[in-house]
């Protein structure tokens, strides 16, 4: 797999961290914090690359109001909605500004409304520049927003086509 001109299976382990610093990524399962606030959640990437107090909170800001969340910065996981805390966990991916985004099966739990929203959230955030790749069986989804589509099939690439149709087997 290449990312940019870099093959990644030849970056050295050391080096590893400056890729992913890159990458965002939005878990299946989200894996917030549940004894931490949205805003701390989101915050967390910008702390460990030691990001000021007046960077994080600007930063953060951005990144909750892009997701339209902005006015749930005080809240806990479980007092959010499933397409909140989903919103939360792009506002996490994307608040250090990374080249991809990485989403797995990012409307699995989610109402179809709730689902599309967050795939149109997904295509503002391409549109603005971030490379998006999304992981799903959902073909309604994928058929709506017509783009590329790769059919993988036991890790190989059965099809892919630049403006694809999803047809599950």
């Amino acid at each position: 797999v290449m990312f940019n001109e870099d093959d990644i299976a030849k970056i050295p382990e050391n080096k590893l961290h400056i890729l992913r610093r890159r990458i965002g990524t939005v878990f299946q399962d989200f894996k917030l914090l549940l004894n931490r606030t949205v805003f701390e959640n989101v915050a967390l990437s910008l702390e460990v690359l030691k990001k000021s107090e007046a960077e994080i909170e600007k930063e953060v800001s951005e990144a909750l109001e892009k997701v339209g969340i902005l006015e749930k910065a005080d809240y806990f996981p479980a007092q959010l909605s499933g397409g909140e805390v989903q919103r939360t966990a792009i506002a996490r991916a994307i608040v250090s500004k990374p080249e991809v985004l990485l989403a797995d099966e990012p409307t699995g739990d989610l109402d179809p409304k709730t689902a599309e929203q967050v795939v149109e959230l997904l295509e503002a955030i391409n549109k603005d520049g971030t490379t998006v790749l999304m992981a799903t069986h959902n073909a309604t989804i994928v058929n709506k927003f017509k783009k590329r589509v790769v059919h993988l099939k036991k890790g190989k690439i059965e099809k892919d086509q630049k403006e694809g149709k999803y047809e599950p087997d």
